[in-house]
């Protein structure tokens, strides 16, 4: 009987954790995945660009 009302439980659960994180996300349009990774000036500050050690490459 114990394993069935957790098993309720954590089936009511769930689905309304999901339900009220994403609509959270879809709104918050400042920090969302597209708006980072399509901004140049931030892909700019964490690019680190590839330093070729000296003597390698030349000649």
């Amino acid at each position: 009987m114990k394993a069935r009302l957790i098993t309720l439980i954590a089936a009511l659960l769930l689905p309304l954790t999901l339900i009220l994180s994403s609509s959270t996300t879809a709104q918050n349009q400042t920090s969302s995945c597209v708006t980072c990774h399509t901004d140049e000036a931030t892909l700019k500050k964490t690019c680190k660009p590839f330093v070729m050690p000296e003597g390698e490459g030349e000649g």
